[in-house]
């Protein structure tokens, strides 16, 4: 029995980890994101020549970002929860 609790606890010690990490990675891509807004109020405003590729930015980096959060989370085995809960589910029947 304590080694199942173990074996839970070391499985939600491991998620939490991921979560801090993805956390991170979050907050990051939010903060490239409000730099390309700011940059790209800044260059409207001015009249530069720069304005047309921070658009460009501004459109292509936010869905660049959401693909490699959605690979990291593919290729981490995100999907394996799913897959141990319905394990689970089979053993208590």
């Amino acid at each position: 029995m304590s080694k199942d609790i173990r074996e839970d606890n070391l499985k939600y010690l491991s998620k939490l980890s991921k979560r801090k990490f993805s956390r991170v990675i979050a907050w990051i891509c939010l903060f490239i994101i409000a730099m390309l807004v700011i940059a790209t109020l800044i260059t409207g405003i001015m009249g530069s020549r720069l304005f047309m590729p921070f658009l460009a930015l501004m459109i292509t980096v936010p869905f660049f970002m959401y693909i490699a959060l959605w690979l990291g989370k593919l290729l981490n085995g995100a999907g394996s929860d799913k897959d141990e809960e319905k394990e689970n589910d089979d053993k208590d029947e």
